[in-house]
Order: C-alpha cells, then structure tokens, then sequence
C-alpha cells in the first residue's frame, strides 16, 4: 500500500502567519515520514493497531490541519473589514446626530438617539462597540432614519443600508469561521492525541528491535525527537 498522507507545504507558503502551533505543523510531517516507512515493513508489529489505521489518521489529522489552515488565513481579512466598517461608522456618525440636533434642536437631540441606537457609554453618545450589539443599532439606525424622515438625506438609509449589509455579512463570517475552526482545532486534536501514542509506542518498538542502531533507524524514520 502506498502512502496517501499529502504534504502541508503548499498550505503553509500561503499562511505563514498563521496561529496554528509550529508542533503541529511539525507532527504533521513527522507522522507522514513514520507513515510512508512503517507501511514497508509489515514485519514490524503493535497488537492494537496497524500500518493502515496509522497511515488513515495520519491523514485525517492533515487533512484537518490543512483545512484549518486555510480557514485561519481568511479570519484577518475578515477582522480587517469589519475595523474599516467600524472606522466608517464612527466618523460618520456626527452627520446624524447633526440631522437630530437640527430638527429637535440641541436641548432634545440626546432623547432622540436610542431611537437610532446611539448609546451614552465612556462618557460620550455612540454606537457600541460590540460587534453583535452594534449591529443591532445599526438596524436601529435605519429604522430611526425612517420613521424621524431623514431617509432621503445625503447620510440617510442610502449611506446607512450598506454598511449594516456589509456589516452583517462580515460579522456572519466571521462566527461561521471561528465555529468552523474551532470544530477543526477539536477533530485535529483528537487525531493527535491516538498519533502520539502510536508514534510512542513505535519509537519503543524501534528501540527493542535496533538496540545497536535504534537512533540511526529512528532518523531513518522521519523521528525528530524521542518523546511525543
């Protein structure tokens, strides 16, 4: 049987930056070597399990690697956007308060602001910080623009309805990533956990079949290091 484990270099030439553990990275390649040389030679045995189920999880456990790779490298672009949004917003927002103020006049503009999900926090009126939050005000912020008239205005629903659409979209993907990541960090770590006892236990089965020799052929191997 040939060895079906795939490289991670193509993934990782593009995520240079990404958070997943170098160790990680570094088991990946290592249980594809042990993989690749235990398949040739079926001589050498463990009771509970075999060359193939090793070789299968070795590839689950880059397969989820990879994938979690390349669902971290989409997070910064995703985070990226939503600080640009978040920027837009709050330089824009004195346009509204502005459009307030000029109708209901200075002395009742604040009652007005909840209204269109303005907020007094940190000692100013804004629209939170939060993501989730924000975004409900930002729906607020559209429905405030209706029903006080200002729809039509040059920062009315024209301005506002795309950036709560992108804003939405944005902090969707976001969730969706972070879930879908941490669902691969799950699966990634269980296939490593049954690895390292398996490439614990070959290292001990190199040791009492090449007493002489064991660390040569554990470099032979694709071992880097003797404990896991």
């Amino acid at each position: 049987m040939s060895n079906t484990n795939l490289p991670l270099e193509e993934t990782l030439k593009i995520n240079k930056k990404s958070n997943v553990p170098t160790s990680d990275i570094d088991l990946g390649k290592v249980v594809t070597d042990v993989s690749a040389t235990w398949l040739t030679k079926p001589e050498l045995t463990l009771l509970w399990t075999n060359q193939i189920a090793f070789n299968d999880t070795a590839v689950d456990y880059n397969k989820d690697l990879t994938e979690r790779l390349a669902l971290g490298g989409d997070r910064p672009q995703i985070t990226q956007t939503i600080k640009d949004l978040d920027v837009t917003i709050n330089e824009h927002l004195s346009y509204v308060k502005d459009m307030i103020t000029k109708k209901y006049k200075k002395k009742n503009a604040t009652s007005y602001y909840p209204a269109f999900g303005i907020v007094y926090r940190n000692k100013r009126y804004a629209i939170p910080s939060d993501q989730n939050t924000r975004l409900a005000s930002l729906k607020l912020m559209l429905s405030g623009l209706v029903a006080h008239g200002f729809e039509a205005d040059e920062f009315g629903t024209a301005f506002w309805q795309p950036i709560h659409d992108q804003y939405e979209l944005f902090v969707n993907n976001a969730s969706t990533t972070d879930g879908n990541v941490s669902a691969k960090v799950s699966s990634k770590n269980t296939y490593k956990k049954e690895l390292n006892k398996t490439l614990r236990a070959l290292i001990n089965l190199i040791k009492a079949n090449y007493p002489d020799t064991y660390k040569a052929e554990l470099r032979t191997w694709g071992f880097q290091k003797e404990k896991y």
